[in-house]
């Protein structure tokens, strides 16, 4: 085995490790949305279910533990987000866009100072950002009396919108950045030579050019915004985003439910992405044929109308693929083949915890203890301590 061999072997192991850890936990979360226990677990495995995403279940202690679509409080959250998402998109792509157009207009000199002022959002802390939003807006919602200020100086709504196009403007900054450095200035000078207005060479030539960046400021904008905490958390005040919902819910404890919102969200991920990048390439193709055709129909060389047989290319993903085909029908094979499925098997396992909860329940009214034994201090009571606080001298030494 030569060196390059085993360099390759190296970098696909490293490769199949990194991705493993990037993707192992969620791969992992997806499957326990479809295991009837109330904790999310793989092992052990009681029945398969869709029942945390649908009306959750009755736990055998009397708890109720909702369900995806029947959870009131991730709806409520999810609600909060979007409207929070869309403000931010709002403010922060045109700010972002505003502030980039300026950087262009500024003189080299002060350039480098106006573009380290326009990035320092990002180096905030967010919960240094959020309390400042919460309390300056308190202040002027004070001083506005009862009228519309004082109503949304106290929105939580409004002021996490507020809050988070502060740094995120930053991110849309950036990218609009990136863009225009390589905008042609020529062609709106051009355009005014012409004849045409600010206004038209604005609207005609740069806003067309910075289509794909807007897009872009827009998606990151609308992503920051959705997953954001730190921020959040200070300046939401008594209303609550999909974030805080969670963060409240881990506290408590962890539901399958949120395994099953976490794969809702991965499936859509990943649709998304497919989906653009079908588009994408198809577009691509698209433009291909047409210069293709175009060269086919200007060229004089016959050898160019010749067919070229296209080789077979293995797709590069075909390995993970395969992998998660066999996983999955290993998986499937087993909840067959042991009978975990259906609601014969889940009224099983509820009748098994159910029974050891009872079981408990009785050893611990069986070990009640008297109030004899509790003040004979050999169970309890006050053997390793002894009656100190009946000492009257106990805290002469203190001075009070």
């Amino acid at each position: 085995m030569t060196s390059s061999h085993v360099m390759k072997f190296m970098m696909g192991l490293y490769l199949f490790i990194f991705f493993t850890y990037l993707f192992g936990p969620l791969i992992i979360m997806s499957f326990t949305a479809f295991n009837s226990a109330e904790f999310p677990a793989i092992t052990p495995w009681e029945c398969f279910t869709f029942r945390w995403f649908n009306e959750g279940k009755i736990a055998y202690d009397g708890q109720h533990l909702a369900g995806l679509f029947t959870d009131w409080r991730l709806h409520d959250g999810l609600i909060s987000s979007l409207i929070i998402g869309g403000g931010v998109v709002l403010l922060a792509v045109p700010i972002g866009m505003a502030a980039a157009i300026v950087l262009t207009q500024v003189k080299s000199q002060l350039r480098d100072i106006y573009y380290s002022i326009s990035i320092m959002p990002v180096l905030f802390p967010g919960v240094i950002i959020g309390i400042s939003t919460v309390v300056l807006w308190d202040r002027l919602a004070g001083l506005g009396g009862e009228g519309f200020i004082s109503e949304i100086g106290r929105n939580g709504i409004f002021l996490t919108i507020l809050a988070q196009t502060c740094f995120i403007s930053t991110y849309c900054f950036l990218i609009f950045v990136a863009r225009l450095q390589r905008f042609d200035q020529t062609q709106e000078e051009a355009a005014l030579d012409l004849g045409a207005s600010q206004t038209q060479v604005f609207f005609k030539i740069l806003i067309p050019y910075l289509a794909p960046a807007i897009a872009s400021a827009a998606v990151i904008a609308f992503l920051a915004s959705f997953e954001n905490y730190n921020t959040t958390v200070f300046s939401i005040l008594s209303d609550q985003t999909l974030t805080t919902v969670i963060a409240s819910k881990v506290r408590l404890g962890i539901s399958p439910a949120l395994s099953a919102l976490a794969l809702s969200i991965i499936a859509l991920t990943i649709i998304a992405a497919v989906t653009y990048e079908i588009l994408r390439r198809r577009e691509e193709k698209k433009y291909a044929l047409s210069q293709e055709k175009y060269v086919t129909e200007k060229a004089a060389i016959s050898r160019i109308d010749k067919d070229y047989k296209v080789g077979f290319k293995i797709p590069k993903g075909i390995v993970a693929i395969i992998l998660l085909v066999i996983l999955c029908s290993y998986g499937g094979t087993q909840i067959l083949k042991n009978d975990l499925y259906g609601q014969s098997c889940i009224d099983a396992a509820d009748k098994e915890k159910k029974s050891k909860f009872l079981d408990q329940l009785q050893v611990l009214e069986q070990n009640e203890l008297s109030d004899e034994e509790l003040g004979g201090g050999n169970l309890g009571g006050n053997l390793d301590y002894g009656d100190i606080f009946g000492d009257p001298n106990l805290f002469q030494d203190f001075a009070f």
